[in-house]
């Protein structure tokens, strides 16, 4: 999930446009991640060292990993770790932007370490889905501790990031959240989660097109028209991750949730009482708009 946040860091800072960044989630899947964009986040070789290597191995037969060992700039054993290890998905992304010409590598160097360096994260830490690293950067990106009920955000959201990767896909980038009294889409899924303190209402919203290729991604089936089974498999991708939700609060912390049944509105403003969290998610194929309030 560092990818994800790490591309939208990116696009924050103007690093790189939203287009670039689309172009790179979606051609990712295909990027073998390079010896030197692994020893660059490894803090083994720099971006400068990367690039003369790579002059040098346009005029010899060499892989790159036996060229910086005979240039001193690194050990065999490095690049046998190197080689070994299973490259984390921020690594395919930055990869990928080096290979679309996005980036070169001192840029891409830069911009790894200034995004380390503000969320205070090691290497190690971006190693895998640390709950506890996901939790504070998403945290800090929404600026929601100072809410009442910030550490039940934060578990959802982190939650929620991580059900897309595994049931929609990986391509899209946590945009900026929003507080709203209103909203108004062309379809919109809600479900209420009652809880013995405060009952909270959850949304899935996005114009029409949108809505059908989410469900397309979810069901895995080629779908045309936003009919009664995407309105189903959209609610049930709700169903599925507030289920998990409340079996992971009730297990954690001992909180009693119950879900009410899904309710559909089409092209209807829908007022809240108390100010809601609108997070938009940009998807390749559009933004999809979770909403988040209580009632």
């Amino acid at each position: 999930m560092f990818a994800q946040f790490f591309g939208s860091y990116l696009l924050n800072e103007g690093i790189v446009t939203a287009p670039q960044l689309a172009k790179a989630l979606e051609d990712k899947k295909n990027t073998k991640t390079r010896l030197g964009v692994l020893a660059i986040n490894a803090g083994y070789m720099t971006a400068g060292q990367v690039e003369f290597i790579h002059q040098v191995q346009s005029t010899v037969d060499k892989r790159i990993g036996d060229i910086a060992v005979e240039m001193g700039f690194i050990t065999s054993e490095q690049v046998d770790e190197l080689l070994s290890k299973q490259p984390q998905d921020y690594l395919i992304l930055g990869q990928t932007l080096v290979n679309n010409n996005v980036l070169t590598n001192a840029q891409f160097e830069k911009a790894l370490n200034d995004y380390k360096s503000f969320n205070a994260l090691s290497e190690s830490d971006m190693s895998g889905d640390k709950t506890d690293k996901l939790e504070k950067i998403i945290a800090d990106f929404y600026k929601i501790n100072g809410h009442e009920d910030a550490g039940e955000y934060v578990t959802y959201l982190t939650l929620l990031f991580k059900n897309l990767i595994r049931f929609v896909g990986d391509d899209f980038t946590p945009m900026t959240a929003s507080i709203i009294d209103g909203a108004n889409y062309e379809n919109m899924v809600r479900q209420k989660v009652n809880s013995e303190t405060v009952d909270s209402c959850t949304a899935v919203c996005c114009d029409t097109d949108v809505y059908i290729k989410f469900a397309e991604r979810f069901s895995e089936e080629k779908l045309d028209t936003a009919d009664d089974f995407v309105n189903a498999t959209v609610g049930e991708f709700l169903n599925l991750h507030n289920g998990l939700f409340i079996v992971n609060q009730s297990n954690e912390f001992g909180k009693e949730m119950t879900l009410e049944p899904q309710e559909f509105v089409y092209s209807t403003e829908v007022k809240y009482d108390k100010a809601a969290v609108d997070v938009p998610v940009a998807y390749s194929f559009g933004t999809v708009h979770f909403i988040l309030s209580n009632v």
